[in-house]
């Protein structure tokens, strides 16, 4: 069967790791901005790609976490609001989500918005614009790691009130660990074409989060982590799904314009031959999870 995608070649470790470090420390900052390019592009069909997919962990979350009725809540990358909708739901109380990417807020806003109050911004500061010990409950669900995770839960410590609970959900650094790898093999093929270096600071492992919970001053009482896959025919198809689901979000941007079309074709080959067998391509999100009580002042 004859086929247009490119050819295997030599990996150019060296010429790889260079770049990468020179990207890294010389590049200006903007994985912030194209991450949320990213999710504009996707939020229509966000919901039916990842909400309904992950739906039944964020709401074990919420059912570990158990907000009281008539809290005041306030949930961090918000999304297209599903968290926040049933924050409103189970607790009949205000509800603030809270989302950098303006294209989530309209779905979130058309999904909920009778019930929420949806704010565009950096989740960061928003919560330091936010009054001390001013919040019953805070959330975040698949978000925390666009931002920076133990600044983000100190400021969750300050904003809480005594007693008040905070829950988290978030992909784990390792999430897609094949996934990365296939893209490593990728760019170690072509390194010239790699042009932007995503910074995300997902954490390692749910110990860490419940580590940086109690230096933030929050009691944690439930912590977990686990594993979702989905198959998909082939490496074509798992890359639509990655960008569908924001999980390859700023990955999009990763090669240069006039080379991204071969560089794509190259990872999708480079999956459907890591897969090991004629069955699709197996891709497997591996997450982390925690609940935790700010203290009572005695």
């Amino acid at each position: 069967m004859k086929t247009d995608l490119p050819s295997p070649q030599r990996k150019h470790w060296l010429a790889l790791a260079a770049r990468m470090v020179r990207l890294w420390w010389s590049q200006p900052e903007r994985t912030a901005d194209l991450v949320r390019d990213s999710y504009d592009r996707i939020a229509g069909g966000y919901d039916r790609a990842w909400t309904g997919h992950m739906r039944d962990l964020s709401g074990e979350m919420l059912d570990r976490l158990d907000p009281p009725a008539g809290a005041r809540c306030i949930d961090l990358g918000c999304g297209t609001g599903f968290v926040a909708g049933e924050l409103a739901r189970r607790t009949g109380g205000p509800v603030v989500g809270v989302d950098a990417s303006s294209g989530m807020l309209a779905v979130a806003r058309a999904r909920h918005g009778p019930s929420c109050r949806f704010v565009q911004a950096d989740m960061l500061a928003l919560l330091r614009s936010q009054p001390t010990a001013s919040a019953d409950v805070v959330t975040s669900a698949w978000g925390l790691g666009y931002s920076t995770p133990a600044r983000v839960l100190v400021q969750i410590g300050r904003v809480l009130r005594p007693g008040g609970r905070v829950g988290i959900i978030d992909n784990s650094l390792t999430s897609l660990a094949e996934v990365l790898w296939a893209s490593v093999l990728t760019f170690a093929e072509r390194p010239e074409s790699l042009r932007h270096v995503t910074k995300v600071r997902f954490l390692p492992h749910r110990h860490l989060l419940a580590a940086l919970m109690r230096n933030a001053g929050i009691g944690v009482r439930d912590c977990w982590g686990g594993a979702r896959a989905y198959t998909v025919p082939d490496g074509h198809a798992a890359l639509e799904r990655l960008t569908a689901t924001g999980a390859a979000a700023g990955f999009e941007f990763a090669a240069n314009e006039a080379d991204r079309e071969a560089v794509f074709a190259r990872f999708a080959e480079i999956l459907r031959q890591r897969s090991g067998n004629g069955s699709g391509v197996r891709v497997t999100h591996r997450y982390l999870a925690a609940v935790g009580v700010k203290p009572c002042s005695r």
